[in-house]
């Protein structure tokens, strides 16, 4: 396994987190209720700091880290967007949309430590694969909670 891989998957990982962060600081300023938006914005805390650990392998390597997400990731919260313009519940709209992004982390970061990916690639995804699955497991408790 090459440093070249390592940097690419890692860099794979902060995308997918970058566009996390993007979509819950945008929710937070969307949401109408007051614990949403501070659970919104505490989860873009964790993931950034998650973002900064693993830049900082990047870095080390002398690699250049992605600071930016994916196309794919501003469709997504566009339609979320939508969604909660045509609801009666705009919270549930975010919070749908945002377990299923973190339903994308933990299948990321679970690959990332299952698949064939160089020492330092797993290692990393298993320090933080608690906090992505506590993230992943908050949100879904949220939005079934939602159902209920």
């Amino acid at each position: 396994m090459t440093n070249d891989k390592t940097t690419a998957t890692l860099n794979d990982l902060i995308e997918g987190l970058n566009d996390g962060i993007a979509f819950y600081d945008h929710a937070a300023t969307e949401a109408t209720q007051p614990v949403h938006q501070q659970l919104f914005r505490d989860m873009s805390r964790i993931k950034t700091a998650i973002v900064k650990d693993l830049k900082a392998e990047v870095a080390v390597r002398g690699g250049e880290s992605d600071n930016d997400g994916t196309w794919l990731g501003d469709v997504r919260q566009g339609y979320a967007d939508l969604k909660a313009k045509m609801t009666k519940d705009p919270d549930a709209a975010y919070i749908n949309s945002l377990e299923a992004q973190e339903d994308r982390m933990l299948h990321s970061f679970r690959d990332a430590v299952d698949t064939d990916q160089p020492s330092r690639v797993r290692e990393l995804a298993i320090a933080h694969l608690p906090e992505v699955t506590a993230m992943h497991d908050r949100m879904r408790a949220l939005k079934q909670a939602g159902k209920a």
